[in-house]
Order: structure tokens, then C-alpha cells, then sequence
């Protein structure tokens, strides 16, 4: 009984022990998302393709509100001709309107499409960098610094991952 108390208290102390070694380094690693979309030329070309997206169709809303607007001037001169044209002009505007947020709506949907796509292919080449880090560093697991409020020195990867990323293919 009193062997098998020993061999048991062994045991946990190696496990302890090793237990010990494994926490010697960090158990997490950071790395800052916002930085590798900032500062990586994958993140560089999707923040462009964004930018170019969101500039084309504000061109497009603009000229629909101006068409709009064009409208609404000569339903606010429209008092002195007849009740007819008042009306078409009136259904006019609507239809102007309604083309107006529909335009706006459609604008909205392809950005944050496009936003999706771009923030999904940009997560299908960080996961195998981050993989590799974290195998080669004993951790289980890499968190976003950019919603952490304390991380210790040398948890964060950011500069390899963005590296790694900017890399030419090999």
C-alpha cells in the first residue's frame, strides 16, 4: 500500500512537472487583425477593392438623388399646369423615390457582400499561418489583440504573420 502511495505521488509530480515545462512559454499568442488588414498586401488589395467598390456606387447614388431632386423641383413649380401633369409628375417623384432606396439598399448589400468575401478569403490564408505559428510556438490557441486589454510581452505575432503573408508564394 504504502509502494503504491509512492508511485502515485511520482506520478503526479512528473505530471505537475510537466505540466510546469509546458506553461514555461505563452500558452496564447496575439495577433492584431486589424494590423495584418492594415498592413498586409492581401488586407491592402481588399481595403482598395472596397474603396473602389464604395466610390462606384456612390457615384451611382448621387446621380440617382440628383435625378431625384431634378423631380422634386418641378413638382414644387408644378402649380400652375394642369392636373394631369401635376399627377405624372407626382407618381414621377415616387418612382424617382422608391428607385432611390432601392439603389441605396442594393448599394448597402453588395458592400457588406463584398465585405464578407473579401474578409473570408483574407481568413483562408491567415488560418494556416496562424496554425503554423501556434504549432511551432506549444500554444492552443491565438486570440484577436485588437479586443484583448492586456496581453504579456512576446504574445504578440502580428509582425510574422504579416510577414508571412506578404511573402511571395512558394
Amino acid at each position: 500500500m504504502k509502494q503504491l502511495f509512492v508511485i502515485t505521488t511520482g506520478a503526479i509530480l512528473i505530471l505537475l512537472g510537466a505540466a510546469h515545462v509546458r506553461s514555461a512559454g505563452p500558452t496564447v499568442v496575439t495577433v492584431s487583425l486589424n494590423r495584418v488588414a492594415t498592413q498586409s498586401n492581401a488586407g491592402k488589395r481588399a481595403n482598395q477593392q472596397l474603396d473602389a467598390l464604395r466610390q462606384e456606387r456612390a457615384r451611382d447614388l448621387q446621380a440617382k438623388q440628383k435625378e431625384l431632386e431634378d423631380v422634386i423641383r418641378q413638382v414644387s413649380k408644378a402649380d400652375a399646369l394642369p392636373a394631369a401633369e401635376r399627377e405624372r409628375l407626382v407618381q414621377e417623384e415616387g418612382r424617382r423615390r422608391t428607385e432611390f432606396q432601392q439603389l441605396t439598399q442594393q448599394a448597402q448589400s453588395d458592400f457588406q457582400s463584398a465585405q464578407m468575401r473579401l474578409n473570408t478569403d483574407l481568413r483562408a490564408q491567415l488560418t494556416p499561418i496562424l496554425a503554423d505559428i501556434a504549432k511551432r510556438s506549444g500554444v492552443d490557441v491565438v486570440l484577436n489583440s485588437d479586443t484583448i486589454a492586456w496581453a504579456a510581452p512576446g504574445t504578440d505575432t502580428t509582425n510574422e504573420v504579416i510577414q508571412r503573408l506578404n511573402a511571395p508564394p512558394q
